[in-house]
């Protein structure tokens, strides 16, 4: 039985946080931080996700460190789903063959541990994540479990498996006053304007609750609360109050007490109880607790820490002493199991006497030190100087904010401890190397053939780090790094990720394909082409608008295509983002770089959510705090952000920023109702852009949405800026006549192609659309540029949706047809203006694709 610690992320451009996975024999668990990127990084490395059942999240609870959480849940919740299909396809057929059945798939469940705000950051998110199908518990530590004893050595939790020492971390206090937080909701406002902040973090039960029975509670059944009157319920109801906007749990008093304590507008709702049948009913409750509020809480003050140790176990078993003393081979198992074994001439052999020396459990820590509030409180706990705690701790993981791993008291403690391996993961301690090599391996090859629409990812494969001298237990953290803890240890350094070499992938490009690049590139450049071009869009405005497909794929990340997100840079006016699914932000940071990424977020002008499904904005906190703290750093305050979503999204954003400062203050909703009550406007107009304050209205002249079929309230969206560019978004949908005519005549459609013509019933069953279906639309629009995008995670294979052919033209001067439809792939990168030079090349790569495996 062997148990395994492998680095599955250290911190880069698109996997910013430091995962550990832990895996003993059936059973897995992670450690550190699931942030964005996480799951496609698991997908790169071959990481199986479905075995989770423990996550251990170090470090202070925010989005940065958890942004990857919900997809990894989801995820997790999906791989059950399709194991219960596979085992009841098989049985049907092991049925008809007489065959032995498959077992029973393992219940979906998943404990999540952490410090503070953990249940509300999960719970924030409720109006777009409900019935999954794995159940997820939330335990946050709250309390120091060394508080009342320090000299305490009982693991704090344990299973089967491994037993963990949790090592919660106190910010420390500063000695000036708190700064005024200001990403706050103006009904968390006084009187006069100023924010009160939460003195300390909610009350988590009604955050678990919603979480635990609502969100994650292990089926697809549709979930009821049972309403009640107030003197109705009884100490054994689980119940929140639901008192103007605002949750809140229901703790008494009880019976005829009750209504002398609540205004005539309180209700309560009773979850039902998770062991009993279903309660029948509508959905008013659920609609309640996803309109109404959670308990206002502070900012993260706590960040956790772990030592993880494998269990004990028994010494090598001596056969030949066990068969001298008379037993026979079929009673060892007996002594390896701990019984006493009587032979047949009457001798008691116990295990001790065939057993070997028992083995330790070997473990690690996790030491999370996010910022320097956090450092000298960190070596002022206990554990780390109890012996029987730290003893046979073979690796330590230290998990650091920028520039700390150089600090003299880490130091100190790494010289310290020179029998411990001291694995440094922090930003500039590990290399910003290529994490997802397939993606970035295409991307060269297709450089190769088109150079101005494929660039190459930036990566930087050292470090602006030097280890002291004197010190030899330092290890810098790679992807990949693996150690055997049990049943004896060693490194594994042939699992560490390699340096991706992108020359190799750009110089792999087959001959055929290049004589056919080269074609192109001839017809591309000619001036006569050119020429036409120009006479042909002399009525396009914003030609040199730069439309770059940030994520390509649906519903899930993977190594070949991130989930959605386009970028649209139009010189002179800003930056306008459709969609922002996990991930976004590692995109914009590993295609531009440090300096590139900077000047993308400080133009930044508007996002767009099209819809709840959360590949479409699980990246939005990221991005929004990136934009935040750029402006901030280019001394630039008072800039603003427009973000085009329903009233609810707002919600989750506005209950995400009391946990950390994303700058929701600097936010303006241009297509939110101004309140609850009322309906979110459809248009947006000039003059209700100028009224929110911005210099320059975000560049904006107008915001369309037009409904869309797919799920409840989702919208294709029409952006018109100040020039006269007319940018149109479907969304996730069904091909709608409506958003054609609303948008008629849009310089630039962007589509969503779900899936390829042979899959119309598919298609139709998931609310999405087909590559004809697509160019239906575009064709009724008039639509003079068209990118299709948001392609099915199935498509692994880059010749799996086939270019269009002359189908996708539009009839041109002369004869000639005018080129106007491209196929989005992850990070390239096309001018408004070059959509016929880009066409030139698709046979080219269409030959290229029909070669490769992989796209």
């Amino acid at each position: 039985m062997s148990t395994t610690v492998e680095l599955a992320t250290v911190p880069t451009a698109d996997t910013p946080g430091t995962c550990i996975y832990v895996h003993h024999e059936k059973r897995s668990y992670v450690f550190g931080h699931v942030a964005e990127g996480t799951q496609r990084a698991f997908s790169s490395r071959k990481l199986h996700l479905g075995g989770t059942e423990h996550i251990f999240l170090s470090g202070a609870v925010g989005w940065s460190q958890m942004g990857g959480l919900v997809g990894y849940l989801l995820s997790v919740g999906g791989a059950l789903d399709a194991a219960k299909d596979f085992r009841a396809t098989e049985n049907s057929k092991r049925v008809e063959k007489g065959r032995k059945l498959l077992r029973q798939v393992r219940d979906g469940s998943v404990t999540v541990h952490g410090a503070d705000n953990l249940s509300h950051i999960l719970a924030s998110v409720r109006p777009v994540i409900f019935r999954q199908p794995v159940s997820v518990r939330a335990m946050e530590q709250r309390d120091d479990p060394r508080g009342a004893d320090p000299a305490l050595t009982a693991p704090d939790w344990e299973d089967e498996s491994i037993r963990v020492w949790k090592v919660p971390v106190r910010r420390a206090r500063p000695s000036s006053p708190t700064k005024r937080r200001r990403s706050s909701a103006a009904s968390d406002t006084s009187s006069n304007g100023r924010y009160k902040p939460a003195a300390e973090p909610s009350d988590p039960s009604v955050a678990r609750l919603v979480m635990e029975r609502i969100m994650f509670n292990g089926s697809h059944d549709k979930a009821v609360l049972v309403p009640k009157n107030i003197n109705e319920l009884t100490p054994d109801d689980e119940a929140i109050l639901i008192e103007g906007t605002s949750m809140r749990r229901y703790t008494g008093p009880y019976g005829s007490d009750a209504p002398k304590s609540f205004s005539n507008g309180a209700r309560a709702w009773v979850f039902p109880d998770p062991e009993a049948a279903p309660p029948k009913g509508d959905a008013d409750g659920i609609n309640a607790i996803t309109h109404c509020a959670l308990p206002r809480t502070s900012y993260s003050e706590t960040s956790m820490s772990y030592i993880m140790k494998c269990h004990e176990r028994r010494g090598k078993f001596n056969a030949q002493a066990a068969k001298e003393l008379g037993v026979k081979p079929q009673n060892f198992k007996l002594l390896t199991a701990g019984e006493t074994v009587t032979t047949e001439n009457g001798t008691v052999v116990t295990p001790d006497m065939v057993l070997g020396e028992r083995q330790p459990g070997k473990g690690i820590a996790v030491a999370d030190i996010g910022s320097r509030e956090f450092l000298e409180t960190f070596f002022e706990r206990p554990e780390w100087t109890i012996t029987e705690i730290m003893s046979h701790v073979t690796s330590m993981y230290w998990i650091l904010g920028d520039g700390l791993a150089s600090d003299p008291k880490i130091q100190q403690y790494i010289k310290a401890h020179p029998d411990i391996k001291h694995i440094l993961c922090s930003p500039n301690t590990c290399p910003n190397m290529v994490s997802n090599p397939s993606s970035a391996e295409m991307l060269a090859k297709l450089r190769r053939i088109d150079p101005e629409r494929f660039p190459f990812v930036t990566f930087d494969n050292t470090v602006d780090y030097d280890t002291p001298e004197g010190i030899s237990s330092i290890e810098l953290g790679r992807a990949g790094h693996k150690l055997q803890l049990m049943p004896r240890v060693f490194y594994k350094d042939d699992s560490i990720a390699p340096f991706t070499d992108l020359g190799i992938a750009f110089n792999s490009v087959e001959e055929e394909a290049l004589e056919l690049a080269q074609k192109a590139k001839a017809k591309a450049t000619d001036p006569e082409f050119l020429a036409r071009i120009e006479r042909q869009e002399a009525d396009i405005p914003n030609r040199d608008a730069e439309i770059i497909p940030l994520g390509t794929g649906s519903s899930v990340p993977n190594k070949h295509r991130n989930v959605s997100g386009t970028l649209i840079r139009v010189p002179g006016i800003g930056n306008y983002l459709l969609d922002c699914g996990e991930g976004t932000l590692g995109q914009i940071k590993r295609l531009f770089g440090p300096d590139g990424a900077a000047a993308v977020l400080r133009d930044l002008r508007c996002i767009v959510v099209s819809h709840l499904h959360a590949d479409h904005h699980m990246g939005m906190t990221t991005t929004i705090k990136a934009w935040h703290e750029q402006t901030l750093a280019d001394k630039r305050g008072d800039a603003l952000l427009a973000v085009s979503c329903i009233g609810r999204y707002r919600t989750v954003l506005q209950e995400m920023s009391q946990v950390e400062d994303i700058g929701f203050h600097r936010l303006r909703f241009p297509s939110c109702a101004a309140s609850s009550r009322e309906r979110d406007p459809d248009l947006t107009t000039a003059a209700d852009l100028a009224a929110l304050g911005a210099a320059d209205s975000f560049g904006l002249r107008g915001i369309k949405r037009i409904p869309v079929a797919h799920c409840w309230r989702a919208y294709a969206t029409e952006l018109e800026l100040t020039s006269g560019l007319r940018v149109a978004w479907s969304g996730d949908c069904r091909p709608s006549s409506s958003f054609a005519q609303a948008c008629r005549g849009a310089h630039l459609l962007v589509h969503e192609c779900t899936f390829a013509d042979d899959m119309q019933d598919h298609a139709k069953y998931k609310m999405h659309s087909t590559w004809g279906e697509a160019l239906g639309v575009a064709r009724e629009m008039q639509a003079r540029r068209t990118l299709l995008t948001h392609f099915s995670q199935r498509y692994g294979k880059a010749d799996a949706l086939q270019h269009g052919g002359e189908d996708d033209a539009k009839p041109g001067e002369g004869g000639e047809r005018e080129a106007s439809v491209l196929l989005a792939h992850d990070l390239m990168r096309v001018k408004l203006g070059d959509f016929q030079k880009a066409a030139c090349y698709l046979p080219a790569i269409e030959k290229f694709m029909s070669k490769t495996g992989e796209a």
